[in-house]
């Protein structure tokens, strides 16, 4: 039985290789490899063509890109603090008002029951008084009364038109 001796620099080595193996591939994902190779002759040209203008460049960016990071940063840590207070200030009135809602609503509830039942209550009462009325409208327009041996007697009957009436009576 053989037992591999790696030491923790072997170790740091093989992890540190494996990391710049991922690194690349997630760069190769945002960046095609023809795409950076461009670039990077770009840079080498402008090196030695324009060393003064490259070296310009590289302290500007060296030196400029810390502070617009941090403000980056900043901004995006604003933005998010101010949504999350927006949300937390909405849901907490949101709250508020659903404690008002709720026995509102619960209160024009009992209300609108109420009045359902005395309009349900009415009608049927109604109803049942017009069924034991001595007297009756018929579908054709007559008020008929009724008799306690069940006979019917025509109490008004409407007239088709009484204008045509008035008309016959002045001729």
């Amino acid at each position: 039985m053989a037992v591999e001796n790696v030491s923790s620099s072997d170790k740091a080595k093989s992890r540190a290789n494996d990391l710049l193996v991922y690194s690349q591939k997630q760069v190769d994902r945002v960046v095609s490899p023809p795409t950076r190779q461009k670039a990077y002759d770009y840079v080498r040209t402008l090196a030695n063509e324009r060393p003064v203008l490259l070296s310009f460049v590289v302290f500007q960016l060296a030196l400029s890109l810390a502070p617009t990071l941090l403000f980056a940063g900043f901004v995006t840590t604003t933005l998010a603090v101010s949504l999350i207070s927006a949300l937390m200030f909405s849901l907490f009135w949101m709250g508020i008002a659903t404690l008002v809602l709720v026995p509102t609503l619960f209160f024009t509830f009992s209300i609108a029951l109420l009045l359902w039942a005395w309009a349900a209550a009415t009608f049927f009462a109604g109803r049942w008084v017009y069924a034991r009325l001595p007297f009756g409208v018929e579908q054709d327009g007559k008020v008929v009364a009724k008799m306690y041996n069940g006979d019917r007697k025509v109490i008004f009957e409407k007239t088709p038109d009484i204008k045509a009436g008035v008309a016959e009576v002045k001729e």
